[in-house]
């Protein structure tokens, strides 16, 4: 079970992250996915999880998720994530500095039959602002 929830997450991973091919992340999530960020106030369903995405790759063309490490137990899933690409258009009040940005994220995962229930993703967001050389209140919290 726990390798299949593994694969079943790195797969979700490069379905929406990496390649953007959201009608095959589709078939792969719960009817009642739920996403939460740091980024972002409240939950998403899959529908605004898709519109963030789309955002974030519209900003950072480029954008890989590369997984550092990923640990399963039972139904849960922990990935530690690394997001880089070139960041070439404003993202939630944050100007392009059109140089490679890299920064860090932590996942907690829970998988019901086989596929993604819920998605928790906390992001370093002091990095990113480093990189970026904005202030904390210079970046817009609401997607």
């Amino acid at each position: 079970m726990e390798s299949f929830n593994k694969r079943l997450v790195e797969h979700f991973i490069q379905l929406s992250w990496n390649s953007g091919r959201f009608n095959l992340l589709r078939h792969i999530v719960c009817p009642d996915f739920v996403y939460h960020t740091s980024f972002l106030e409240g939950f998403k369903d899959l529908e605004g999880f898709i519109q963030y995405v789309t955002e974030i790759r519209g900003a950072i063309p480029d954008l890989e998720v590369s997984i550092e490490d990923i640990m399963a137990e039972g139904n849960r899933v922990i990935s530690v994530s690394t997001f880089s690409g070139c960041f070439e258009k404003p993202l939630m009040g944050m100007e392009p500095n059109h140089r490679v940005i890299s920064f860090g994220g932590i996942s907690t995962w829970e998988i019901r039959r086989g596929k993604v229930l819920h998605q928790n993703t906390l992001v370093d967001i002091a990095e990113l602002q480093r990189q970026l050389n904005v202030e904390p209140s210079q970046v817009s919290m609401v997607g």
